[in-house]
């Protein structure tokens, strides 16, 4: 996802002067080809900064992508996404990589589990996390166009393409559509469990990229007797959460549990230690199902 989001940025930069890339001392490898333009400020590691200062290039009418790992992205400039973009609706697009636990085994300061819950604390602000390069393309694309702040979180690099046709990123995209009266929501990487969900229960599965969209889950999830979500995130404030306030249904939420991690491993292993793994999940439904 990550290069093929820095690739699409690139890109645009050729046709949109406008545009400027700035970087907390992030993704110099991915960057390297476009460092020396003039469209790329570095600032360092100044997080608060970083913010203020795309503030400030969004208001004399500049496109402002900021990049860093998600937790300098969303977490240690709250205050000034709050006050300096939410609150003056700019259209500053920040992307934060490695959603989730895709840094284990760094530790819980490199993780980004409750960064859905802070950002959708933020009126104006739309929330992105794609299952795939294909997605992450799309919501790219979707918040350059769009007139509002836009939050892309994003795994890393390596993820298999899902999509081989268009998508729209505001609706749920079928993963996989069955006779089954029950589905699966999810969003982000955890989209690579599928095939072993799959193997396990006959389930429908959509993955829904942007997050607050305003989509109508009530009429689509009218036909479905149960319905389950799936994030790499906290089981609190993800969104399971954001689902229970749209939908009369129950939703039954699956993520990781609301506690720091200070269980060592990586990215696998800290998916089966909390129990959001494919083979994990499919029994979960199977039983739900049958039970």
């Amino acid at each position: 996802m990550r290069n093929s989001v820095a690739n699409e940025i690139k890109k645009l930069a050729q046709t949109d002067k406008r545009l400027f890339v700035i970087s907390g001392d992030a993704g110099l490898g991915v960057w390297d080809d476009f460092k020396d333009s003039e469209q790329f400020i570095n600032t360092g590691v100044n997080e608060q900064l970083d913010i203020g200062f795309g503030a400030g290039m969004s208001l004399m009418g500049h496109k402002v992508i900021y990049y860093n790992i998600a937790p300098f992205v969303i977490m240690r400039p709250y205050e000034f996404i709050r006050n300096d973009i939410c609150y003056q609706e700019l259209p500053m697009i920040l992307i934060g990589t490695g959603s989730g636990i895709t840094y284990a085994p760094a530790g819980v300061t490199h993780y980004v589990v409750e960064d859905i819950a802070l950002a959708s604390t933020m009126p104006n602000l739309d929330i992105f996390s794609p299952a795939d390069p294909i997605e992450a393309v799309a919501c790219l694309q979707y918040a350059y166009q769009s007139k509002k702040p836009s939050y892309i979180r994003i795994a890393k690099n390596g993820e298999d393409i899902i999509h081989t046709k268009s998508i729209d990123i505001t609706k749920p995209i079928f993963l996989h559509k069955t006779d089954s009266k029950n589905i699966l929501i999810l969003h982000g990487s955890i989209a690579d469990e599928v095939t072993t969900i799959l193997d396990i229960v006959d389930i429908n599965i959509v993955s829904m990229p942007m997050l607050t969209s305003d989509f109508d889950w009530n009429d689509f999830l009218n036909d479905f007797d149960k319905i389950f979500t799936l994030e790499e995130h906290f089981i609190n404030g993800g969104l399971g959460t954001l689902l229970r306030d749209k939908v009369d249904k129950k939703i039954h939420k699956f993520g990781l549990k609301n506690e720091y991690i200070h269980t060592i491993g990586n990215r696998n292993y800290l998916r089966e230690y909390y129990e959001i793994d494919g083979k994990s999940i499919g029994n979960k439904i199977k039983g739900i199902i049958h039970g």
